[in-house]
Formats: C-alpha cells, structure tokens, sequence
C-alpha cells in the first residue's frame, strides 16, 4: 500500500489503487459502459477484490450500502467494485487520521 500521506484526498488514493470508474465516451452520441481503470497495482485490486466479497455477504456495517445499491439495480460485480473503492475510502481515512473506524463517519448518520 503507498502511503497516505502522499495523497490530499481519498478520491486521490482510490485513484491511484485502480478502483474508480472510468467511462467509455465518444462524442455527444457513443456511450459505452463504464468500468474501473485499472491503473494501480493488480496485486492490491485483488486482495481487495476477495475482501469486498467477504464484506459483502458478512459484514453488517455494510448490509444498508449494499441492500442501497441493489435497490437500484446494480449487478454484483458493480457492487463489488464499489465497496472496494468505499473500504479504500475508509482506510485513508483511518491511516490519514491515525482513530479507529466509525460507522457514523464512513456511512454518514
């Protein structure tokens, strides 16, 4: 993992792991699927990967994120990607600011 202190924000380091979406345009009229962008280190992807599947079917801090995007109709492999990039999001926060996880901080209230 690089270290956080390189980077201003979490959307910065989420960036750089490779699991923020990139979208597929061409013009006014071409619009292609979105997909992540692949441009960190593999390695990472695929430890999170494994993670975000563990927290998806076990981890109850995340059971309303989860239920929230199947609500609106997001296959699992999007959900996947977006709680890779959420648990990205919550360790820059934890390493950035050195204090322990809170749900309220990470889900908001």
């Amino acid at each position: 993992m690089p270290d956080v202190n390189l980077f201003e924000n979490a959307k910065q380091f989420a960036a750089f792991i490779g699991v923020t979406p990139s979208h597929f345009q061409s013009g006014t009229s071409v619009n292609g699927k979105s997909h992540i962008s692949r441009l960190g280190s593999a390695k990472i992807r695929k430890t999170l990967h494994m993670s975000a599947m563990v927290v998806k079917n076990h981890n109850l801090h995340f059971a309303d994120f989860v239920k929230k995007l199947e609500a609106r109709g997001k296959c699992a492999k999007v959900i996947i990607v977006a709680i890779m990039r959420k648990l990205m999001h919550i360790f820059f926060g934890i390493l950035k600011n050195n204090s322990p996880f809170d749900k309220k901080l990470a889900f908001g209230a």
